[in-house]
């Protein structure tokens, strides 16, 4: 039984002095640790600037879309987040975010001095806070410039096109006996009939979707719209006549940067000129919309015969929508013979 007693009382002895010694190797561990932490790890920490923090992150970059009429097939704002997924990529620490904006919503921000980075918007949208662009391209924006400044560029555009069912004539002439016109809140489809030199009677306006509805019920041999109308009936296979209006245009999606930091403007600048890159505007078939900087391919010709037009007149984009709507007045009056407006839609032009 000593023996037993004997070997219980080492066996206990042992595993104290164990359980001790685990706690004191433990304990010159940490205190290894912290000494070293001190006196020597901090420095490699600070050697190393990707711990604790981003070297490449370089911000942020906000745009909004505002759409303002109608585009060609798909969205504005989705092409553009694509456009900025590959900006991000070229431009490793830059983030951009998209975000849609009606003409309303945007204008009560821009009220309360919210602005973003980059606004892209259509003519009649009365933005504020644009600076001067300096950008390598966008050399055929007049409607952006003011002066000799250019404030907006076009990143793409539509274009208007006088339409004819197949099924009720064969010709689109200089004299037409009716005419249905297609027509959003701030376009100038008319202004464009007239400097086509295109004379109609019997003109019926309505908004772009009704428009279109009563042209495909088959009931009107012409129609005045524009892309948006071309991509819809592409999609019906209605075989239609057309003929684009060559000498002026406002569907134009511009883009102005709108930040007054000065390097978001590097980068927002640089985004621009991303955007009307040969790769960026040969892509803009996605959405079926044109470009203004080169030709786009379409296998469509009625679209690929809108797209190889440029040099159009327009009006500025920075028109106000007060002053578009009475030029839609006036072109009414004016195509429906008072002569004496003309003066007024030429002061208009650009």
């Amino acid at each position: 039984m000593k023996v037993l007693f004997l070997l219980i009382s080492e066996y206990i002895f042992i595993m104290k002095f164990a359980r001790l010694s685990v706690k004191f190797l433990l304990g010159l561990i940490i205190i290894f640790s912290i000494v070293f932490t001190l006196f020597i790890g901090r420095y490699k920490i600070a050697e190393n600037p990707e711990v604790g923090q981003s070297e490449n992150y370089k911000g942020i970059l906000t745009i909004w879309q505002i759409d303002s009429f109608e585009g060609g097939i798909g969205s504005r704002k989705q092409f553009l987040l694509k456009i900025a997924r590959g900006f991000e990529y070229k431009n490793q620490g830059v983030l951009v975010m998209v975000i849609e904006h009606t003409e309303e919503s945007a204008l009560k921000e821009l009220e309360k001095n919210n602005f973003p980075d980059l606004i892209s918007f259509g003519t009649g949208v009365e933005i504020s806070g644009f600076s001067e662009l300096n950008v390598k391209c966008g050399e055929r924006a007049k409607g952006g410039k003011i002066g000799e400044k250019t404030y907006a560029v076009p990143w793409c555009r539509g274009g208007y096109v006088l339409i004819a069912n197949q099924k009720l004539t064969n010709e689109i002439g200089d004299n037409l006996d009716s005419l249905l016109v297609s027509e959003s809140e701030y376009s100038q489809p008319l202004t464009a009939l007239y400097l086509e030199n295109i004379t109609a009677t019997n003109i019926t306006v309505k908004k772009p979707m009704d428009a279109y509805v009563e042209f495909v019920a088959g009931k009107t041999p012409y129609f005045l719209g524009t892309q948006r109308d071309i991509n819809r009936l592409e999609r019906r296979q209605m075989e239609v006549i057309t003929r684009p209006i060559e000498s002026y245009n406002d569907i134009y999606q511009y883009i102005s940067v709108t930040t007054k930091n000065a390097q978001k403007k590097f980068y927002a600048e640089s985004f621009i000129e991303y955007l009307l890159s040969e790769a960026c505007q040969n892509s803009l078939k996605e959405i079926g919309m044109f470009s203004n900087e080169l030709k786009v391919e379409y296998f469509n010709q009625h679209l690929k015969n809108m797209q190889d037009l440029s040099e159009f007149s327009t009006v500025s984009a920075f028109a106000s929508g007060k002053s578009l709507k009475e030029m839609q007045e006036n072109a009414l009056l004016l195509v429906g013979g008072k002569k004496e407006l003309e003066i007024k839609i030429k002061n208009m032009l650009v």
